[in-house]
């Protein structure tokens, strides 16, 4: 029952012949520049029974309705099947809470993948073969302690800490909660672990999961997210091979042996972190999508956030969003239109490996510094343009 559930979790269990409602949020910065062209590409796929409907919020929202997160997206939101959302900055912070903790999506999904022809640093045969996923906890550690933060004299009261303590860090120092249940402990691990299954399935993993996190330090609360998992895989999932590392041992290992890893399983902050270094491997989080799914209707984003300084300028790379779009169509039933898109994306990146006669459609991360400085790269629609092209030519 629960492992049912949990692949429902990963794919719509709604019939496949009923219209997938899809809400696009852009929010602000570059989040509806990037958003938009992946709406463009979508139309462009001409995909049968898939209806977008883009909705105010974020700062423009509250510039034009007075709120961040209108009532009437919200209500949007609830009656959709999955949600498109760019990025937001910390005033309308209400709108990826409600995405988040709102809808109860907890499982953050965040598949790293190079692309041949992604301009990056390591230079490596190896780099060519990263393949992997961080299985992410969304919900709980320290992220869960928003608005339960404050001076360490609460906590005396509690007979948590001392007097003595507040001599040795002073009163102006804070204290945050880091949260771990057993229930999202065991609801993330089954996840991870059809993740895992799912890649070894389709010929990209090994059946192997990672379980990363920092044991011999947080022996009861990170001890008991390791013991957890282990036990589940060992009990529902013999056919998964499981390894386990402390999370600075693991950052390292990314770097190390890029090539090795499949899905990796990892509490809320360090698996924030390191899926960021992980997107620098491979070319930046121009190229780093996610899914974050739980509810009924998970929600898909690109994990650069806003970047407002360069909001306007049409200049953002928008394959993180178009490979979350990916997710979402996988996610929705249209599992042959999601591998087309990803198929487009990689003939449109491996242009990389011929600068001079394809920068006009490269993002300019994908380009090399001397051409970033003289503006020889394409614009976020010119990408976007180029991919919606590779992709028609698969489908012809």
């Amino acid at each position: 029952m629960e492992r049912n559930y949990v692949k429902n979790v990963l794919k719509s269990p709604r019939i496949s012949e009923t219209p997938k409602k899809v809400i696009a949020l852009g929010g602000d910065g570059i989040g509806p520049t990037v958003v938009n062209a992946t709406i463009n590409i979508l139309k462009g796929m001409k995909i049968r029974g898939l209806e977008i409907k883009s909705m105010p919020c974020g700062e423009y929202a509250i510039e034009t309705l007075g709120i961040a997160f209108p009532e009437e997206t919200k209500k949007a939101v609830d009656n959709c099947d999955a949600v498109l959302f760019g990025a937001t900055h910390k005033s309308a912070v209400q709108v990826i809470a409600y995405l988040r903790w709102g809808l109860g999506n907890y499982a953050n999904i965040r598949p790293i993948k190079y692309f041949k022809g992604m301009n990056t640093t390591l230079k490596t045969e190896l780099v060519e073969n990263i393949d992997y996923t961080f299985i992410r906890e969304g919900t709980e550690g320290m992220y869960a302690a928003t608005g339960k933060e404050g001076k360490l004299a609460k906590l005396i009261g509690k007979g948590i800490i001392n007097k003595s303590d507040i001599e040795k860090w002073t009163e102006d120092a804070i204290y945050a909660i880091r949260i771990t249940s057993p229930k999202a402990t065991d609801r993330i691990g089954r996840v991870a672990c059809e993740v895992c299954m799912r890649r070894k399935k389709n010929g990209i993993g090994k059946g192997l999961l990672e379980i990363v996190c920092k044991p011999n330090v947080l022996r009861s609360q990170d001890g008991m997210f390791l013991k957890r998992i282990k036990k589940i895989a060992r009990m529902e999932y013999p056919e998964i091979q499981v390894e386990t590392y402390i999370v600075d041992d693991f950052a390292a290992r990314l770097i190390r042996f890029p090539d090795y890893h499949d899905t990796i399983v990892i509490p809320n902050m360090m698996g924030d972190i390191l899926s960021d270094e992980a997107a620098q491997i491979v070319g930046g989080l121009g190229v780093s999508g996610s899914g974050v799914y739980g509810s009924r209707i998970p929600y898909f984003e690109p994990t650069h956030g806003s970047a407002p300084d360069i909001a306007g300028q049409k200049i953002a790379n928008p394959t993180a969003t178009i490979i979350s779009a990916s997710m979402m169509l996988d996610y929705l039933g249209y599992e042959k239109e999601s591998i087309g898109l990803i198929k487009a994306i990689e003939n449109t990146l491996i242009g990389g490996l011929d600068i001079e006669k394809n920068w006009k459609t490269l993002p300019r991360d994908a380009v090399p510094p001397k051409y970033q400085k003289n503006g020889k790269f394409g614009t976020t629609d010119d990408v976007a343009n180029k991919i919606l092209e590779e992709y028609k030519k698969l489908d012809s």
